[in-house]
């Protein structure tokens, strides 16, 4: 199966909501390391979105023990979700993960800009 390298600019979070993403839903990269788990989406302000600058619009923000607390996971980068499974499969691999600073709070949430949309459970 060919996997997208680059986010595509429609936001995977349609398809997430349109399935009833719920919490704690284990979270998987591409190359199948597991991430942690789904706690919510956080939004970012409207008017700073800029995706080649990175400026993403929505994240899943993923619960890692594994990779010492909160990961802030673009959700374009969500290729799919198995509701039966309780299973998440991000579009980049593990060494991306790490290569990005999905690990460090955005700005705009440290800023208290951030919308939260909470999972149900």
């Amino acid at each position: 199966m060919l996997r997208r390298k680059h986010p595509h600019p429609v936001e995977s979070i349609d398809t997430l909501r349109a399935k009833e993403l719920k919490r704690f839903v284990e979270v998987f990269t591409a190359d199948g390391e597991r991430l942690g788990v789904t706690l919510r989406f956080i939004h970012r302000p409207i008017e700073d979105v800029n995706i080649e600058q990175k400026l993403y619009r929505s994240f899943l923000v993923v619960q890692s023990l594994e990779h010492g607390g909160p990961l802030y996971v673009p959700t374009v980068f969500v290729e799919s979700y198995d509701p039966a499974a309780g299973r998440v499969t991000l579009t980049a691999d593990l060494d991306m993960v790490m290569g990005e600073s999905w690990n460090r709070e955005p700005d705009f949430v440290a800023r208290g800009q951030g919308v939260a949309e909470e999972l149900p459970g």
